[in-house]
């Protein structure tokens, strides 16, 4: 074999080797490629693998970001559908003042609050249904006042209408009797209110819901007005008048009772302005007058109410409010007079149930 045979031999093998070399080392980068885009695809990617650590890290993390919305906790809300409220209430009274004539005959109640804090003296409860829906709203009230006083009470009588010799007293006369007056009151009220103010006070454009925020909705409907009085009188004393020779005190026995029973149905009108102060603090001012002397002489019944209201949870709030309470009736003459002048204002404890 030639020299230059021999080489151009070498030259060749070497050169398949070189080439063979570097088909391996491209071989051997595609493959190391290949695993390494198999491997990352089994990894998290970065963001993911942050935000895992970071809630392994802080698990409060996790749950807030699952929900961040807060329930709307506000007592006024604006929904398209309907929203109801039950609200049991009990009223105490501080004082209650009542001048009540049944058939003529007229005893006054005056009870304070050593007195109503015995429930069979005063007691005053009621129950108030709400319904919602935007703007409107309707109103079931119901509404329950009981009043009693016994023992030595001033009692007067109209002009001859005392038994025995006290027939022929031409005058109205003022005893001393031993009786018991109690005054029975119930009213429920049906009426309907439209909120036509319901805007934020504070800037809304810097939070969805800020604070405070107004509401105003007037309401009218109907209140159907039940009145039951008994007046019961056993024995009773003159002692300023005198009638024939017999002295001073005269003792008559009455034993006698009085009773009125009377249900009107008469107009309502109320409003009632709110104030949100924040998701759990309310502050409200509420209303109502009827009668506008309907059905009677005189007969108007009047409800101003003044509180604050704390939500416990989007279904449930307390409220404690001073509520003051008036009644005047009258209507008849003579031994068919009736009237009742009732006075209460007290404090007003209830819970409201929403869903």
């Amino acid at each position: 074999m030639s020299p230059t045979y021999a080489e151009s031999q070498l030259s060749i093998s070497d050169s398949t080797a070189a080439l063979n070399t570097v088909s391996d080392l491209e071989q051997h980068s595609h493959s190391a490629k290949a695993l390494e885009l198999e491997a990352a695809s089994f990894l998290p990617e970065p963001a993911i693998e942050s935000r895992i650590a970071t809630e392994a890290a802080f698990p409060i993390y996790a749950i807030t970001q699952a929900d961040t919305s807060t329930p709307e906790l506000s007592q006024f809300t604006v929904s398209d559908r309907w929203q109801f409220s039950v609200e049991p209430y009990i009223f105490v009274p501080l004082r209650v003042q009542a001048d009540a004539t049944v058939a003529g005959r007229t005893a006054s109640i005056d009870l304070g609050l050593g007195n109503i804090l015995d429930f069979d003296r005063a007691f005053n409860a009621g129950i108030r249904l709400q319904a919602q829906k935007n703007r409107l709203g309707l109103i079931l009230d119901g509404f329950y006042i009981s009043a009693q006083n016994s023992g030595n009470l001033g009692v007067t009588f109209p002009p001859n209408s005392l038994p025995g010799i006290g027939a022929d007293i031409p005058i109205p006369v003022r005893t001393s009797a031993d009786a018991s007056l109690s005054i029975r009151q119930g009213l429920i009220d049906l009426a309907a209110s439209y909120r036509i103010v319901d805007t934020t006070l504070g800037d809304s454009a810097a939070a969805p819901k800020s604070f405070p925020r107004l509401v105003f909705a007037p309401s009218l409907g109907l209140r159907i007005n039940i009145l039951s009085q008994k007046l019961e009188v056993d024995d009773v004393r003159i002692n300023n008048i005198p009638v024939g020779n017999l002295p001073l005190p005269i003792l008559l026995p009455v034993n006698q009772d009085f009773r009125l029973n009377r249900t009107t149905v008469e107009p309502l009108i109320g409003a009632q302005i709110g104030l949100d102060l924040s998701e759990r603090w309310t502050v409200d001012l509420r209303g109502d007058v009827s009668g506008f002397n309907l059905n009677a002489d005189t007969n108007l019944t009047w409800n101003l109410l003044v509180g604050a209201q704390y939500q416990l949870s989007p279904s449930t709030s307390v409220q404690l409010s001073y509520r003051f309470n008036g009644f005047d009736f009258e209507d008849g003459l003579g031994l068919t007079r009736a009237k009742l002048n009732l006075r209460q204002n007290g404090l007003l404890l209830g819970a409201t149930f929403h869903f």
